[in-house]
């Protein structure tokens, strides 16, 4: 989603630059996202007035930045630590209401075109024969024990998106030890039956149940569990176009809440 902001802010001509952690950089190859000075990595130096935006990850203002945005995409300490250690005068902003009860929301469902292309063919007869997992975050959150008869799915593979596509399409259960990921929602779109296992971290079942977002597309499989049903696929793409287009509004007025917070 950060790389995804940083393209969309210099959509809008905005002088907008990814701030690399380490290198070599790891970057979509259709964004638009030069990277500043740093870790090894050429491109211009920060400046002292720019607005900087970290993630809840980062702890403190390492950067020295006169102007922090704090951009929630999960819970502050979702995987132990100590928080965000946020000054009184940062700007808090999240991504979904999940992760802060107040903070202005700025959500957009990052998925590829082909995707939402392939999903909507999808006649719902298509013939499954496999069952799949996926760990992801859920290893940081306890045991997440590998799943007989079912094929594993990873960061690293399949290799490619169009590939993961073609690997969904056969899959019959997509079970995920990760509460939080976008491989969740494409297995939904590629008309699985998603089902969340283990350690829900940030999000709870009760949370998933009674989300206003999805409304009705999930149920519970046990007390600990949840699932979408197959059937919920296009009921879920057409939320997903919506949240697509109510996006850019929303970033418009998020950037005019931003300034009129510094120029306080």
């Amino acid at each position: 989603m950060m790389h995804y902001l940083v393209h969309q802010l210099r959509e809008l001509g905005f002088d907008a630059y990814w701030i690399p952690q380490n290198a070599p950089l790891t970057v979509h190859p259709r964004f638009d996202t030069p990277h500043v000075q740093r870790s090894g990595c050429s491109g211009p130096e920060i400046a002292e007035d720019w607005i900087i935006v970290y993630p809840e990850g980062v702890f403190g203002n390492p950067l020295n930045a006169r102007r922090v945005v704090r951009y929630l995409l999960n819970r502050e300490s979702a995987f132990g630590g100590s928080g965000m250690g946020a000054a009184p005068e940062d700007y808090l902003l999240t991504y979904s209401r999940w992760f802060h009860p107040t903070a202005p929301v700025l959500y957009y469902p990052v998925f590829e075109g082909e995707l939402l292309i392939r999903s909507a063919r999808l006649t719902g007869s298509e013939p499954r024969t496999l069952d799949a997992y996926y760990i992801g975050k859920g290893a940081a959150l306890g045991p997440c024990p590998p799943l007989a008869r079912a094929v594993e799915v990873t960061r690293s593979w399949p290799e490619n998106k169009s590939k993961l596509y073609d690997l969904l399409e056969n899959i019959r259960i997509f079970y995920s030890y990760d509460w939080l990921s976008s491989t969740l929602a494409d297995a939904a779109l590629m008309g699985c039956e998603v089902r969340l296992i283990g350690n829900p971290g940030a999000i709870g079942v009760e949370q998933l149940l009674n989300s206003p977002g999805m409304p009705d597309m999930w149920e519970r499989a046990s007390e600990h569990s949840v699932f979408m049903r197959p059937s919920s696929r296009p009921k879920f793409l057409e939320k997903i176009r919506g949240y697509r287009a109510e996006f850019m509004p929303s970033l418009l007025e998020t950037l005019k809440d931003i300034t009129r917070h510094f120029d306080r």
